[in-house]
């Protein structure tokens, strides 16, 4: 067949005269991920599908092409039919074939495939002409970088990547996701002569999140709280409160539990899951609301007959330091009534420089540590990393690390074993080798940019 008629399908899809089998269905196969009315929601993007469809299978012989419309090239094509016919085996596909099993049957449109034909209203060189024109419509919209890149590729580089598509409930203070998240609550005491009033604050917090805001509500406290003589025995007790860790509404913890532990689930980490769920039942108790009845009902699902692992509980009474740190106005106030009154100015005019020296570099650490310094991140750098519970293979594994997610050091290397601790508050000893400095999310964005990766 002449390359001359075919030349207009070949300028459909885009590919050059006496292209190979290969290239043509390459070529096919890219405009009509475009142009597939499933895909493509302009008016005129079935028709076009439609074209490309058919100037495929013309080329690829599984469909004749139709004849010249011009009057020579009618004439040439009219005498070339009829040579076919007159030749045993010519014209041996397509509807127009020769044959018993095509005796009866009624010649086709344009297309062949049970499309109308057109009766000259446009012909292939205006249907090209469309088609081409509205691709380069179709480009500027999609603002194409390359034109070798796949539509589908340059769509999808185009998303947002949604940092909590799993909806994970974050620290209200830190931004981190916590496998035991509270709501928690803590009060702040404001006197003044005669009057006091208690303000309540709570959120959803981390165990260290919780730290920073009962230091903050204690502090507040000091300040406006010991203005007046009825407030004075309610800042204390607001004080004391916020220093046993605040408290825990029963009803509010079992529901936020409950959507964490959704959120992992649909992360695809079941085990965490249900370890949250076992928290929120520690709170809904034996209530039978609704809430607890779905508590339940998740529990009984996520069950694979494995032994319930519990997380650690990081929720105990604040420590020595923490009470401390929430009482140190009242020991500012001693040490300062100790110096004004004689007794204590020898003390500090001896023994306090030294002191001072030997122990300002430890407590100066241990404050930044209570207070929540930003740790700097590491990632993984294997396809996989075991984590587990002791450093040793012998070890239970916690799970497995994913390559470029996130870590801290949480502790000493022991040999070729570092205690870390996960974005989402696990705990774990890994291979010291698999650990690069660096955030995860940056490295892999930069290896994607190297590697092309969606």
């Amino acid at each position: 067949m002449n390359t001359d008629r075919l030349g207009v399908y070949y300028r459909m899809l885009n590919v050059a005269p006496g292209a190979s089998a290969k290239e043509i269905k390459l070529a096919y196969r890219k405009l009509a991920f475009e142009y597939h009315p499933d895909r493509n929601t302009d008016t005129d993007s079935e028709e076009k599908f439609k074209d490309i469809t058919e100037a495929y299978e013309i080329l690829t012989g599984e469909r004749k092409a139709p004849a010249q419309p011009a009057n020579g090239g009618a004439n040439r094509s009219n005498n070339q039919s009829n040579g076919d016919q007159a030749k045993p085996g010519g014209a041996g596909y397509g509807p127009n074939a020769a044959g018993a099993q095509n005796a009866n049957r009624t010649k086709q449109g344009f297309a062949g495939s049970g499309r109308k034909p057109e009766k000259d209203k446009q012909t292939a060189e205006d249907k090209f002409t469309r088609a081409n024109q509205a691709y380069r419509e179709q480009q500027a919209k999609a603002n194409a970088r390359k034109s070798n890149i796949h539509p589908g590729a340059r769509r999808h580089s185009r998303k947002k990547a949604d940092s909590n598509a799993h909806g994970f409930i974050q620290c209200a203070v830190t931004g981190v996701v916590s496998a035991q998240p509270r709501l928690v609550e803590f009060k702040i005491v404001h006197g003044f002569l005669n009057a006091y009033s208690t303000e309540t604050i709570s959120a959803n917090l981390a165990p260290k999140g919780a730290k920073r805001m009962a230091l903050k509500a204690s502090f507040k406290t000091w300040l406006q709280g010991f203005w007046g003589w009825r407030s004075f025995i309610p800042a204390w007790k607001a004080i004391l409160g916020n220093m046993r860790g605040g408290t825990f509404p029963p009803e509010g913890n079992s529901k936020m539990l409950f959507a964490q532990a959704n959120a992992f689930e649909r992360s695809g980490n079941k085990p965490l899951a249900r370890a949250v769920l076992m928290q929120a039942l520690d709170f809904i108790g034996t209530n039978r609301s609704v809430l607890a009845e779905q508590i339940r009902a998740s529990l009984r699902r996520l069950e694979d007959g494995k032994p319930t692992r519990r997380v650690r509980d990081e929720w105990k009474r604040a420590g020595m330091f923490d009470a401390l740190l929430h009482l140190s106005p009242l020991f500012v106030l001693i040490f300062a009534a100790l110096i004004a009154f004689g007794p204590g100015q020898g003390f500090v005019t001896r023994k306090i420089p030294d002191l001072v020296a030997r122990q300002g570099s430890e407590i100066t650490k241990q404050v930044k540590q209570l207070i929540g310094e930003d740790r700097e991140p590491y990632y993984v750098d294997r396809e996989l990393l075991n984590m587990r519970e002791g450093p040793s293979v012998n070890d239970k594994i916690i799970r497995r690390l994913i390559r470029f997610e996130t870590v801290y050091i949480a502790g000493d290397n022991k040999d070729f074993w570092i205690e870390i601790e996960t974005t989402i508050g696990e705990t774990g000893f890994v291979n010291l080798d698999a650990l690069v400095p660096g955030n995860g999310a940056d490295a892999r964005d930069a290896w994607c940019a190297t590697n092309k990766c969606d």
